[in-house]
């Protein structure tokens, strides 16, 4: 980035050099007049000032000493009058000294290698400029190169913080968000960033470095004129101060309607089996447009605040330049170095000189017109920004303690002490209703527990606080009497093996998932969760057997194949705590068969949480207790038998279930 911006300083450095070329070519096109003759004029007439200047001194000091010694008040105004004409000529011989020694360096280092001949002059300036834009490009070229490496390189660390940050965030967090918001910032966002780098690390530098050139370069031809034509300086700045932060507000705006146009997708696309068969197309085409709609709303805003700026930007800067230009013009013209009595140039201006001004100010013109058109994007940028760090700062809610204390295995009870829990809404001005409420319950070590409600009454959510994927908002966990707030994820964690509903494969092989739940597990202990689970059963009917990619979300096997791994998976994990949420919602007969009789082997020794909305016969031959939840509390705490008599919730769950399985 460095090297970069010192490529950007040269590269000014050529921008403002080329456009004093115009002085040259000017004057040997306009004036018919070499070079060699001009300086050499030049030479004589800036003698001639210094000597002109050197005799006014004289007679000023002998005026100024004769009033001395007729005793005139410092204060008199002759007295003073003198004075200041004596310093006003001291200054214009001091500009002339300066520039009489300027010629001469040019006379000795420059005009022997310039042509006599106007025409090979001309050719000469010429070729000096193409030599010049070539420097200039090959500069432009690397700092291009190098702020594309920069930009690659930050982008990938900034894909890589924000994958750190979410992978270290908790469950709770990160759920207010859902997977299209976090997509969002990965890729659009992103983009953002990357084109807004860009520019930051090539225009952003380099076209106010041409600017500062050739503002430099016009303050040495003329500074009056050149500071006449800053008058729009504090306007232009209060402009961007508008400009800027309508944009960026108008941009995050874009991005969050981004963000729902990915949420659209992601459903559409992750339901496409369902949205064909009920044949919903229509609908989500409509949702699709709607959000299509809002976005282009809200595009065409930031595109109507950036169309406002570019003219209105380029106006304000022909009118600093017009600022400049009439003054200069009416000096050239009438011959006068003064306009009403104030100075503006300490000698004559000739036409060339002024046309040279005038392209130094046209080059500083032409970077605030290309900045124009940045300032729109790298606000965006700026936005997306907010966006990313607003993810990467973002605080967890579940965190680990300073300083842990350790969780041997399970070996007693497990306790959930007075838990209840809220979840968050997405507006922080709403608040949802408690999902549970003052939750007590102590499970032995080794105990089949069955978690038994309907839909929506906390069964899951529950279970979720034992890894910690949620926190309670009052009350606690223990394992061991060990609150699991103070011990460390992995220790927790390395404890508890999960078989959810919704059944997530990874695109890899059988056995690759089922080492997923123990990364370090050798291939034997892979066989033996598999044969344990009853995936050998159908995978050694597979072309590769365990070596068999699943595909993507294990679309390659059926509902049942995927539950039995995903019960591998947690088999050879060898957990103290198995949890167990719907496991055999979407297994067949045949393989919820195969899963419960695997379960009566494993499930020995260990502490299981059996999710259900009824109970089964199958299932009833592994529960120890039932407990029944309903609304987000606990009514009922038993055996199936003591349930079905003191339980009405229970009972009538039980009784659905069995009138169905009957019908």
């Amino acid at each position: 980035m460095g090297i970069s911006i010192l490529f950007g300083l040269i590269v000014a450095a050529f921008w403002g050099a080329n456009l004093t070329a115009v002085f040259p070519v000017l004057q040997v096109l306009l004036d018919r007049q070499p070079i060699h003759e001009y300086v050499k004029r030049s030479v004589a007439e800036t003698v001639a000032e210094i000597d002109h200047r050197e005799e006014n001194l004289r007679d000023i000091e002998q005026r100024v000493d004769a009033l001395d010694r007729e005793g005139r008040d410092p204060h008199d105004p002759e007295y003073v009058e003198q004075l200041a004409r004596r310093v006003e000529t001291e200054e214009k011989r001091n500009y002339a000294s300066r520039k009489l020694l300027t010629l001469r360096r040019v006379q000795k280092d420059v005009l022997p290698y310039v042509p006599v001949d106007e025409f090979k002059a001309f050719g000469l300036i010429l070729c000096v400029l193409l030599v010049a834009e070539l420097i200039k490009g090959f500069f432009v070229y690397w700092q291009e190169v190098l702020i594309g490496s920069v930009i690659q390189r930050v982008i990938m660390q900034i894909r890589t913080q924000c994958l750190e940050k979410v992978l270290a965030l908790d469950y709770q967090t990160l759920a207010r968000d859902g997977t299209s918001g976090l997509m969002s910032r990965f890729t659009y966002d992103t983009e953002q960033v990357a084109q807004g780098i860009m520019l930051i690390g090539t225009r952003v530098v380099r076209e106010p470095l041409k600017c500062l050139a050739c503002f430099t370069l016009a303050m040495w031809v003329n500074w009056r004129l050149t500071l006449l034509s800053v008058f729009f300086l504090p306007l232009l700045a209060l402009f961007l101060n508008w400009y800027g932060h309508s944009l960026k507000r108008a941009s995050r705006r874009v991005m969050d309607s981004m963000s729902r146009i990915y949420k659209v997708l992601e459903e559409t696309l992750e339901g496409l089996k369902i949205v064909i068969s009920f044949g919903a197309a229509d609908r989500h085409h409509a949702q699709f447009h709607r959000e299509n709609d809002r976005f282009y709303t809200k595009a065409m805003r930031v595109v109507r605040i950036d169309a406002f700026a570019k003219p209105t930007m380029e106006i304000l800067g022909l009118l600093a330049m017009f600022i400049a230009m009439l003054p200069g013009a009416y000096l050239v013209l009438q011959q006068k170095t003064d306009i009403w009595g104030i100075r503006l140039t300490n000698d004559i201006m000739t036409a060339p000189g002024l046309c040279m001004l005038y392209a130094l100010l046209l080059g500083m013109l032409d970077p605030c017109r290309k900045m124009s058109a940045t300032f729109s994007r790298v606000k965006r940028c700026s936005a997306a920004l907010d966006r990313i760090f607003e993810l990467v700062d973002r605080e967890p809610q579940v965190r680990e303690p300073a300083a842990p204390r350790d969780l041997p295995r399970l070996t007693e009870s497990l306790e959930f002490r007075g838990v209840t829990f809220q979840y968050q809404a997405r507006d922080e001005k709403e608040t949802r209703a408690p999902a549970l409420r003052d939750i007590n319950l102590t499970v032995q070590s080794g105990e089949v527990v069955a978690l038994v409600g309907p839909n929506g009454c906390g069964k899951s959510t529950l279970v979720s606080m034992l890894p910690r994927l949620y926190e309670p908002t009052r009350g606690s966990v223990l394992f061991d009497g060990i609150p699991i707030r103070e011990t460390r994820f992995r220790d927790l964690r390395d404890q508890i093996g999960l078989v959810t509903q919704d059944t997530m494969l990874f695109d890899d092989t059988i056995a690759e998932n089922i080492r997923y739940g123990k990364p370090n597990a050798t291939a034997a202990e892979v066989e033996d969760a598999a044969r344990r689970a009853h995936v050998t059963d159908f995978a050694q009917d597979l072309p590769m057997g365990l070596q068999t990619p699943v595909g993507e979300r294990g679309k390659e096997l059926s509902g049942g194949q995927r539950q039995r791994i995903a019960l591998a998976r947690a088999i050879v994990r060898d957990p103290a705590v198995l949890i167990l949420d719907e496991a055999t919602s979407a297994a067949d007969a045949q393989s919820e068969a195969f899963i419960l009789n695997a379960l009566e082997t494993f499930v020995a020794g260990r502490t299981v949480f059996i999710i259900t909305h009824s109970m089964t016969p199958a299932l009833l031959k592994l529960v120890d207790r039932v407990v029944v939840m309903q609304a987000g509390s606990i009514v009922g705490v038993g055996t199936h038998d003591e349930m079905l008599r003191d339980c009405s919730v229970y009972e009538s769950l039980y009784r659905a279930k069995t009138s169905a399985r009957a019908a």
